[in-house]
C-alpha cells in the first residue's frame, strides 16, 4: 500500500509539474505576443512622427523659389514593421485619361502585431480633399489605414505618406497644376536611411492653347481604402510635375 501511495504521489507531482510548465509556456507566448503588439504600436507612432517631419520638409522644399533639394532621414529599424514605396498609390486623371501616377511611402505591420478594420482611414496630417486650391494647405498627407494586402504583402495596419495636387488660378481662365510624383528606388545599402531627391519642376502644356472644360480627378489609396477628389476647370491648363525620387533600403 505504501508503494502504491508513493507511486500515486509521484504521478500526481509529474502531472502538476506538466500543468505548471504548460501554463508557463502559454503565459510566455501571451507575454511575447503582447510585447510584440506594444512594440509595433510604438514603431507606428515613431514612423508617424517621422512622416509628419518629412511631409513638412517636402512642403518647404516645394514652396521655395527653386523647389529642388535632397532630404535624408534616419529610419526606425524594427522587426515589427516594414517600409516600402508602393507604385501608383495615387492617380491623376484629366477627362478620364491617366496623366500621372505617384507612389506612396508606407510603413506597415503584420496582422499578428496590429489590426484595424479593412477600410479604416484616419488622416493624421493633411486633408481628405486631395486637391489644394491656390496653395491653401500642405501638399502631402500622412494617413493611417486599416488591414490591406499591398503588392502581395498583407498588413494588419499601415501608415502612408503621399502627395496631393495643387491648382493655382493664374487669371484669364488659365490654371497651373503642381503635381508631386513620388518614385521609389530600392537601395539595399540604405537599410537605415530614406532619401528624398526633389527635382526641379518641368512645365508641360496640356492643350494649353485649346481652352475647354477639364474634369480633374485625383485618387489615392489601395483597395477599399481610397480617398478621391475632383475639380472642374474651364480654360487652359499647364501642368508642373515635380518628380521626387525616394531611395530606401
Amino acid at each position: 500500500m505504501g508503494m502504491s501511495r508513493g507511486l500515486s504521489e509521484t504521478i500526481s507531482m509529474v502531472i502538476m509539474m506538466g500543468v505548471v510548465i504548460a501554463l508557463g509556456l502559454i503565459f510566455y507566448i501571451i507575454v511575447g505576443i503582447n510585447f510584440g503588439k506594444a512594440s509595433a504600436s510604438v514603431s507606428v507612432s515613431q514612423v508617424e512622427t517621422l512622416f509628419d517631419n518629412i511631409a513638412t520638409d517636402l512642403d518647404s522644399a516645394l514652396s521655395s523659389p527653386i523647389p529642388s533639394n535632397v532630404l535624408s532621414y534616419p529610419v526606425f529599424m524594427t522587426n515589427y514593421g516594414t517600409y516600402n514605396v508602393v507604385p501608383s498609390f495615387c492617380n491623376l486623371t484629366i477627362n478620364g485619361a491617366t496623366v500621372y501616377s505617384s507612389g506612396g511611402v508606407i510603413f506597415g505591420v503584420s496582422p499578428s502585431y496590429g489590426s484595424m478594420p479593412s477600410g479604416y482611414i484616419n488622416v493624421l496630417l493633411g486633408n481628405k480633399s486631395l486637391i489644394a486650391v491656390n496653395g491653401s494647405s500642405n501638399l502631402f498627407n500622412v494617413v493611417f489605414y486599416g488591414a490591406s494586402t499591398i503588392s502581395g504583402v498583407t498588413y494588419g495596419e499601415f501608415i502612408a505618406l503621399y502627395p496631393r495636387v495643387a491648382v493655382f488660378t493664374m487669371g484669364g481662365d488659365q490654371y497651373e497644376l503642381m503635381v508631386p510624383v513620388l518614385i521609389g528606388r530600392f537601395k539595399p545599402n540604405l537599410s537605415n536611411l530614406i532619401v528624398f531627391n526633389v527635382t526641379y519642376p518641368i512645365s508641360i502644356n496640356y492643350n494649353y492653347d485649346n481652352p475647354g472644360t477639364y474634369i480633374i480627378n485625383y485618387v489615392c489609396g489601395i483597395g477599399n481604402e481610397v480617398v478621391s477628389s475632383g475639380a472642374v476647370l474651364s480654360g487652359k491648363i499647364e501642368i508642373l510635375p515635380v518628380y521626387i525620387y525616394v531611395y530606401y533600403g
